[in-house]
């Protein structure tokens, strides 16, 4: 993707002359409110003569970053981009230098010898022989990191520029501001002593933000979930190759401003009101870890508010931690619903389903239901909105993989994603034919048959960990739990069935599902049905379901186009013709044949 440090070369392409001749201060408000006016400056030669304008590229840059960071990013976009005009311009518009940038300026700057790397990456593998790895990471690091392609001129100009503002000869520019922070923030200390050591250097903390203009280096951007990387990152070098401040160094900020949240005041009166933006999930996500004691829910409630007060908004993540360390006290669970509501300026059915959906995130392993009943019975639209929040975590399993698979199917595909409470409370609470309970069973599903052919061709895996065994044992009692009570199956299932090696769970559909949806009588039950626990739940009221004649409908289509094939295993070939027969023999079956065809053919 082309950025604006690109525009050196552009190809013109058409405009409307109304918008090319627009005034100059109309052009600069179009650009400022632009994350990358590249494909402007390609619309003609006045368009782009505007955008590399140093004085619009300072305005853009303290527009899209603020005032505290636009340097960083001038120095992180580098040639062409960045000239000594460009600085000149930031300077001008108040564009913060701070002693802390100096410093990591002169860590950056310059090349490397690449050649003398090389040989001594040559020397040490005669040695040992280097991984392959570290030794791709080494060559990453010393391409092009922050700050080294700089200009000298500008280079030069920004020394100046700290020399002059803070102690001139005297700056201590082979320091570190954000180690000394660390350490007069207690940072080495446990809490308990640290809140006190860090009131005491309060003083000095002040005057290194407010003299200093210490300020941390911006977060690297976060990362979309679907981007894949190629090659492992190290981000705990430091200084980082990228220049983004590492997690690490955040966590120092985030535990002082934990310990005394006034100190976010002193840097917004530095006109650093990024500070809230940079750090707030580092914050959220640290009040319950950074305490050695257990917070009542008083003590937390206030401390966020206190947070809260100082611009801190909650989490998605937070609040979903919050939620389950409070479980125990759910009346007054209400209280910290309603701080939620306020921190976050969302209506209360909103934040209800941002917790519910944190609940269901498969990686928190719930353990109880009572507080997904609670939840639940606050939403406006309980079952929708469960049905959504299991679709957002792509619960069900993709079948593709079972049927093209036999025994190097992944483990996790072949374990519940929740536990065994999680699965029985949705059926206790929306119904056997609830389309929540429906997108279940087919998780269930695939992951019982997954199981069954793994084990078939990894016969020691299971008395190989204790937890697989346990996670296995869960995944039949569920699965016959289901298939017991009648939770509908899709028939788009069946083929699965075909190849499935164990017979217990082929008999499951043939013998228990199958005949309980045709009313014909169940003559089989699973070896091991574990009693299910007595739930205190208020059931949702239910709404219109599917009738059982549609679901018979759509079994007797795909039973009627299931031919034999070489795939089929010979219990399911087998429990197939018997089922088929008690179809023929029952009565109802003609009325229900008819039916089917009707529908098929209308």
């Amino acid at each position: 993707m082309k950025t604006i440090t690109e525009y050196g070369s552009a190809e013109y392409k058409p405009l409307n002359n109304d918008l090319d001749r627009l005034a100059p201060e109309i052009k600069v408000e179009i650009i400022l409110h632009l994350s990358n006016p590249i494909s402007l400056a390609q619309c003609s030669r006045a368009w782009h003569t505007m955008i590399n304008l140093p004085v619009t590229k300072s305005k853009w840059l303290i527009s899209r970053y603020g005032k505290t960071h636009a340097l960083f990013h001038a120095v992180r976009m580098g040639r062409p981009f960045i000239n000594v005009d460009v600085v000149e311009c930031l300077f001008a518009q108040n564009a913060h230098i701070s002693r802390y940038f100096v410093q990591r300026l002169m860590l950056g700057f310059g090349k490397y010898d690449n050649r003398l790397i090389d040989l001594k990456l040559a020397h040490n593998m005669t040695i040992k022989p280097l991984d392959p790895n570290r030794k791709r990471s080494i060559q990453r690091k010393i391409q092009n990191p922050w700050a080294s392609n700089l200009p000298f001129d500008v280079f030069s100009r920004i020394l100046k520029e700290g020399h002059d503002q803070f102690d001139g000869d005297d700056t201590p520019v082979r320091g570190n501001d954000m180690e000394s922070f660390y350490y007069l923030s207690a940072g080495p200390l446990v809490i308990s002593q640290a809140r006190t050591r860090l009131r005491k250097n309060k003083k000095e903390i002040k005057t290194l933000i407010q003299r200093y203009k210490f300020a941390p280096f911006p977060p690297r951007p976060k990362i979309r979930k679907r981007t894949i990387v190629s090659h492992p990152a190290n981000y705990d070098d430091y200084p980082p190759t990228d220049g983004y401040e590492n997690v690490r160094q955040q966590n120092v900020i985030a535990r002082a401003i934990l310990l005394y949240p006034k100190l976010v005041n002193v840097w917004k009166k530095n006109e650093y009101y990024e500070i809230v933006d940079d750090i707030n999930d580092l914050v959220m996500g640290s009040i319950l870890l950074l305490s050695n004691f257990n917070p009542t829910l008083g003590y937390f409630i206030k401390k966020l508010e206190t947070l809260q007060s100082v611009g801190f908004r909650p989490t998605d993540e937070m609040m979903g931690d919050a939620l389950i360390f409070f479980e125990h006290r759910l009346k007054d669970i209400e209280v910290l619903i309603d701080t939620f509501v306020i921190g976050r300026g969302l209506n209360r059915n909103t934040i209800l389903s941002i917790c519910l959906r944190e609940l269901l995130n498969p990686g928190r392993n719930l353990k109880r239901h009572d507080l997904l009943d609670y939840i639940l019975d606050q939403i406006d639209d309980p079952e929708e909105t469960t049905y959504k929040a299991l679709r957002s975590y792509n619960i069900a399993n993709p079948v593709k993989i079972y049927l093209s698979r036999k025994g190097s199917i992944p483990l996790a595909l072949t374990l519940l994603k929740y536990a065994p409470i999680v699965y029985q409370f949705m059926l206790v609470k929306f119904g056997v034919d609830s389309p929540v309970s429906i997108y279940l069973v087919g998780e269930i599903t695939t992951a019982r048959i997954g199981k069954a052919k793994l084990h078939k061709y990894n016969k020691t895996l299971a008395s190989s960990t204790a937890s697989i065994e346990h996670g296995w044992q869960e995944l039949n009692n569920i699965f016959n739990v289901y298939y017991m009570e009648g939770v509908p199956i899709e028939p788009r299932f069946l083929p699965l069935f075909e190849t499935c090696p164990e017979k217990i769970v082929i008999k499951c559909l043939f013998k228990t599902y199958l005949p309980k949806l045709f009313e014909l009588g169940v003559k089989f039950q699973p070896s091991r049905v574990d009693k299910m626990p007595v739930l205190e739940v208020t059931p949702f009221t239910r709404r219109r379901r599917r009738t059982s004649h549609e679901t018979k409908t759509e079994w007797l289509d795909e039973i009627r186009s299931c031919n034999r094939n070489d795939k089929m295993t010979a219990t399911f070939r087998h429990q197939l013709e018997k089922f088929r027969q008690r179809i023929h023999s029952n009565r109802a079956f003609g009325t229900l044949s008819t039916s089917s065809k009707r529908h098929r053919h209308g």
